[in-house]
């Protein structure tokens, strides 16, 4: 790790910086802890972590790569080759991923490039002052399928593999008037390559190497124009067979972190192990497996629930089938029924408060009437004068009266049924 002319890196599976020699440093100081793709330019930095999802995906693949780090400012780069290999455990398991670079500004030094070609995973042609094809490895034979009677001692621009490229003539001029070493890119059997010139005494080395290439996708799964699927009330996700975020809408984006605990990208995969364990994300993992495979789920997820207000979200997760019922997607779509919680909270407890008011004025009011009866009883009516004994005459029948409606009340209130 201590070389003065290697670039040495090992990073975690999620591509942060774990440990670092001291030449990569001077590139990226106080790099530990931080994502490699972070030290790159913009474009290069998309390339390398495709690669990393492609290296996780086919550990036993290494992976070369020419980078460009910021150097001194954001307008000047280093331009690294760079080897990537996955580490495992003997179990099989990713343990980390380990890099190793070297900058295009070693040419100048006249280092061994012969044996950087071993290390870097380089393939080379050589040629003569005129450049005319002397000599190439095994690497680049199987990457264009020929074989010495092709290109033998015959000019390069004169081939049918590199004469029609115009990267590789305008290079060959460069390096005529002085500029060594020159990179470029070409295409080339079917597959683009990273480029370089350099001389070595009176022979130019044609170093050359394939570089990544994304794999196109098929058309996205679009449901909805980007108009369209704002007018929707809720927030929709739309995955694909390999549950990837296709589309969003605006509200989707807001709800990300509720839903998922993460901020989603759209093209990035919904992996919902990569997210804290619960019973929410247990719920979205088993119902997207449902989806997958052609059922419906619907469930309800509450959030940091307060004494008085519930937070609520309904979460409907639909497969999308086509004309022969094979599923080509996954329908998520998720909706803020909160303030429809927080009314059949409110009901609930005035239908508590209504049960109690039904059934108390039978116990309330029935106790004194029945004590008034008692003393209507105890009335002796001949001291009474003939007024009195008129109006007492009214009394009592009210009273009874009164008595005769609690009781119907009270039995309609046993009788009624409230939700609680």
């Amino acid at each position: 790790m201590d070389s003065g002319h290697f670039y040495f890196v090992i990073m975690d599976v999620e591509g942060k910086v774990l440990k670092s020699n001291g030449v990569f440093e001077k590139i990226a100081p106080r790099a530990s802890g931080k994502e490699f793709w972070n030290f790159l330019s913009l474009d290069t930095a998309e390339e390398f972590c495709y690669s990393l999802e492609l290296m996780l995906g086919a550990p036993k693949i290494k992976r070369h790569l020419m980078l460009e780090h910021p150097f001194g400012n954001e307008d000047t780069f280093s331009q690294i080759w760079w080897e990537f290999s996955v580490i495992t455990t003997p179990e099989g398991d990713i343990s980390s991923v380990i890099g190793i670079g070297v900058g295009l500004q070693l040419l100048e030094e006249e280092l061994p490039w012969d044996n950087l070609v071993d290390v870097l995973g380089f393939g080379k042609l050589v040629l003569d002052s005129r450049f005319r094809i002397t000599n190439w490895d095994s690497r680049v034979e199987l990457w264009f399928n020929r074989e010495n009677c092709f290109w033998k001692n015959k000019d390069l621009l004169q081939t049918e593999e590199f004469g029609d490229d115009l990267s590789i003539f305008s290079s060959l001029q460069k390096l005529l008037e002085g500029e060594n070493p020159v990179f470029f890119t070409f295409q080339g059997n079917s597959k683009e390559f990273g480029g370089l010139l350099s001389r070595s005494g009176q022979e130019i080395h044609f170093f050359m190497g394939p570089k990544e290439k994304k794999e196109l996708n098929p058309p996205a799964l679009r449901l909805f124009s980007d108009k369209g699927i704002n007018l929707i009330p809720g927030a929709v996700f739309i995955l694909d067979q390999k549950a990837c975020l296709i589309q969003r809408n605006d509200l989707a984006v807001q709800l990300s972190e509720t839903l998922f605990g993460a901020y989603l990208e759209e093209g990035v995969p919904l992996a919902m192990s990569a997210y804290p364990p619960s019973s929410d994300s247990l719920r979205f993992r088993r119902a997207i497996e449902e989806a997958l495979n052609g059922n419906y789920t619907r469930f309800e997820i509450q959030r940091s629930p307060l004494q008085d207000e519930v937070q609520s979200l309904e979460v409907v997760i639909n497969p999308i089938c086509d004309s022969g019922q094979g599923v080509q997607g996954i329908f998520i779509y998720a909706w803020n029924n909160s303030s429809l919680q927080n009314k059949v909270h409110r009901l609930r407890e005035e239908n508590q408060i209504l049960k109690k008011l039904a059934l108390q004025p039978s116990h309330i009011l029935r106790g004194p009437l029945s004590s008034m009866l008692g003393i209507l009883d105890l009335v002796d009516f001949t001291s009474l004068s003939e007024e009195n004994k008129k109006l007492f005459g009214y009394l009592k029948p009210l009273a009874e009266e009164l008595d005769s409606k609690i009781r119907d009340y009270s039995k309609k209130a046993a009788n009624l049924k409230i939700e609680s």
